[in-house]
């Protein structure tokens, strides 16, 4: 997955792609509200799904955050996008945890 487009492992269909960090950050600019509701709200539909652990891939704060992958990569960490009820920004986090994808037209 995090051998671009071209990667065996491409999470996205074709003729899609992960956002970049200035098109998550833009589209959160849309948004009612910057937290979750406004995500919810949002064309995108962003929800709080939580993720999962490295190291045993247990669920992590389901119903609490919602995190997405950009495609920034930056060694073995990633910068995700995050979302909760008071709020919603831009992280560095090890690409061994399970985050949500939100695929984008090219």
């Amino acid at each position: 997955m995090w051998k671009g487009a071209a990667g065996i492992n491409n999470t996205c269909p074709s003729g899609y792609r992960l956002p970049t960090v200035a098109e998550l950050n833009a589209e959160s600019t849309s948004w009612s509200s910057n937290n979750a509701a406004g995500a919810f709200n949002s064309s995108l539909k962003l929800s709080v799904a939580g993720g999962r652990y490295d190291y045993n891939g247990s669920l992590l704060y389901v119903g609490s955050y919602g995190y997405y992958w950009s495609s920034i990569v930056d060694g073995t960490l990633s910068r995700h996008f995050y979302v909760y009820s008071s709020g919603a920004g831009m992280s560095y986090y090890d690409r061994a945890y399970g985050r949500s994808v939100r695929c984008i037209k090219d």
